[in-house]
This record gives structure tokens, C-alpha cells and sequence, in this order.
């Protein structure tokens, strides 16, 4: 059946080129033209699909899947690709990306971070980021931020060190599946590849500068949408295969009393007031801290402060001593004397 409808499929593009052919005999001679490198196109394609034919059938199924000079493909190949995509969809594993994001504390900062580090690089993965804040020299609790890419298969032994090693105050987990994305981009790559190796075997047996020009652009547009789909596909490939957990790491001196579904509301009360009531402390601690460490530059301030002050309440004695003695002297002009104090008070 599939040889009797290649037969058909060319009998079809050779008529169509002697009618071509017929009617360009009274036509002008641009379009004798045309009609002839369309006549070549076609026998150039009707032995390709002869030679697919008698070498594998299979191989000319496949070749009718290319799409056409217009860079569309044919309705009976959008179909044919749509049914392959969802059987396959059917019997593939899921193609899944993780994301995990967890803040936790801990009283050893130095100690939790080294595991982290090598608990990461022990079960095959990396460190794609990290920040650390602050400094144990300075008294400040430190912090950092990371951002791991951990094997999909080995995350649960990572989620364990964390739950184990540390107080985690925050948890997440999200997944994205792209299964179908990923199954079409790998169909449209099979179906950009057939069509390159047709056009490469094309391009050998073209004859005409112009077909040679034109099957080049076409190559050149095929090979760009094809390397655009291998490293979308290779992107997808690393986000399932590491999934990526985002880390906040706090030092703190005393842990944060995380609610459970066990914990009773009086319970729960009084572990929000005790650790509030540590807050409290803390910020104390911190401002005396801050005020005694400031003195040397707090000090001069004071001093200076003092002066003007003293300064000012001097002068405004002066003046006061200045009013009393001219209403003493010259009742009458003690209007306007006031008036000018209040002036001189002014300025």
C-alpha cells in the first residue's frame, strides 16, 4: 500500500510538471523558466522518495513528516507527530522539576555549615550561590544564604541533615511538570532532522545556483531552530536531574520554639511570651552594648551640647538684667526698650 501511493504521489508531481510545461509554450519567458526549475525540483524530490522507497519504508514515512518550502509542516504530519507525542507522554516517566525552600537556625554556625558543604558534596552535588552576612568578631550573629542543586534521587538525605542538625523555622516544596513540553521539543527536534538530512541529499544533487542558495538558507533557519531546541532540552535535563534548594541559614543564641500539631494552646502561649519576653533582652542588651561601645564619640557631643546650652542661658540672663535696669532708670521708654529686648531676643 505505502509503494502504490509513493507511485501515485509521483505520477502526480510529473503530471503536474508537463501540464506546467504545456501551458508555458504560450506564456512569456520568465515563466518558461520558473516552469522548469520547478520541473527539476520535482524530479530531484520524486527520486528521493524512489530511493526511500526501494531502501526503507519506513525511512519515506518518516521523510513526509518535512515540511514544505514554506516552512509550515502538512496537516497529515501535525497529526501524526500529535499522536506519537501523547503515547509517548503515556509510557515516560514524568519529567518533573523540584524546588525546595527552607530557612533554618542553629547555635553553631560554623560547624553547620561545614556539613552542609560536605553533605553536598558528598551526595554529587554543587553550590551554585552563596552569601554569608556579619561577623563573630563583631559580636553580630551571622547568616547566610545559599542556593544548592542537589540530585533529585539524593534530596531526602539532604532534608534530613536539616531536620536533624537544625531548627528549621520555615519549609516548602513546589513542583513544575514538563512532560509535555519536553515530549514535544523532542518531536519537533526528530521531525528539524529528518528535513535537514532530506535537504543535505538535496543539496548534493542540486544543479542550479539558485536551488543551491535556496536549500542553504533553509539548512542554515533548520539548523538555528534545531540547536535552539537541544539547549532547552539540556536546560530541562539539569532542573530534573538537581533539583534547587534555597537555604537561609540565622545564627542564633537561643532557638525559636516552632508550633506543632501537638502543641497545646497554653503551651503555645507561653512559648510566644517567652520568646518575646528573650527579644526584649536582646534589643536591651544590643542598645547597651551600642551605648557603651559609642562613648568615645558620644562624649565630645555631650560636651559640646552642654556649652551651647550654657552659653545660651547666659545671654538670656544678660538680657533679662539689661530690662530690669532700663525700667529702672526710664520708666516711659520702657515700652520701647522691651520692644528692642524682644527684638535683640529674637535675633
Amino acid at each position: 500500500m505505502k509503494r502504490k501511493l509513493t507511485a501515485i504521489l509521483c505520477a502526480g508531481i510529473l503530471g503536474a510538471s508537463l501540464i506546467t510545461g504545456g501551458c508555458g509554450n504560450s506564456a512569456s519567458t520568465s515563466a518558461d523558466s520558473n516552469s522548469a526549475v520547478q520541473s527539476e525540483s520535482s524530479e530531484m524530490l520524486t527520486e528521493e522518495l524512489g530511493d526511500a522507497d526501494a531502501a526503507a519504508p519506513d525511512e519515506k514515512i518518516q521523510d513526509s513528516a518535512a515540511r514544505d518550502d514554506s516552512g509550515e509542516a502538512s496537516t497529515d504530519t501535525d497529526a501524526s507527530l500529535g499522536g506519537t507525542a501523547a503515547s509517548t507522554v503515556k509510557s515516560q516517566n514524568q519529567k518533573l522539576i523540584f524546588t525546595y525552600t527552607y530557612s533554618v537556625e542553629t547555635k553553631e554556625f560554623d560547624t553547620f555549615y561545614e556539613k552542609i558543604s560536605k553533605k553536598t558534596e558528598q551526595i554529587g552535588g554543587y553550590v551554585e550561590s552563596s552569601e554569608t552576612y556579619g561577623s563573630a568578631a563583631d559580636g553580630v550573629n551571622r547568616s547566610a544564604s545559599l542556593v544548592l542543586r542537589i540530585p533529585a534521587d539524593q534530596m531526602n538525605q539532604m532534608l534530613s541533615l536539616l531536620d536533624s542538625d537544625s531548627n528549621v523555622t520555615y519549609q516548602s516544596r513546589s513542583s513544575e511538570n514538563v512532560t509535555l513540553r519536553y515530549v514535544d521539543m523532542e518531536s519537533h527536534l526528530k521531525a528539524l532532522r529528518i528535513e535537514q538530512e532530506t535537504l543535505l541529499q538535496l543539496l548534493e544533487k542540486a544543479e542550479k545556483l539558485k536551488d543551491v542558495i535556496k536549500l542553504h538558507s533553509q539548512l542554515t533557519q533548520i539548523r538555528y531552530e534545531i540547536e535552539s531546541y537541544e539547549s532547552q532540552l539540556r536546560m530541562y535535563d539539569n532542573q530534573i536531574e538537581y533539583s534547587t534548594l534555597y537555604l537561609d541559614i540565622s545564627e542564633v543564641q537561643r532557638e525559636t520554639t516552632v508550633a506543632s500539631s501537638k502543641t497545646t494552646f497554653f503551651e503555645e502561649v507561653s512559648n510566644l511570651f517567652s520568646d518575646n519576653l528573650y527579644g526584649v533582652g536582646q534589643w536591651l542588651r544590643s542598645a547597651v552594648i551600642w551605648l557603651i561601645g559609642s562613648l568615645p564619640v558620644l562624649l565630645p557631643l555631650v560636651v559640646i551640647v552642654i556649652a551651647i546650652v550654657l552659653f545660651l542661658v547666659k545671654k538670656h540672663k544678660s538680657i533679662r538684667n539689661k530690662i530690669q535696669a532700663a525700667q529702672t532708670e526710664d520708666p516711659g521708654t520702657s515700652t520701647e526698650d522691651n520692644s528692642t529686648v524682644k527684638e535683640e531676643d529674637t535675633i
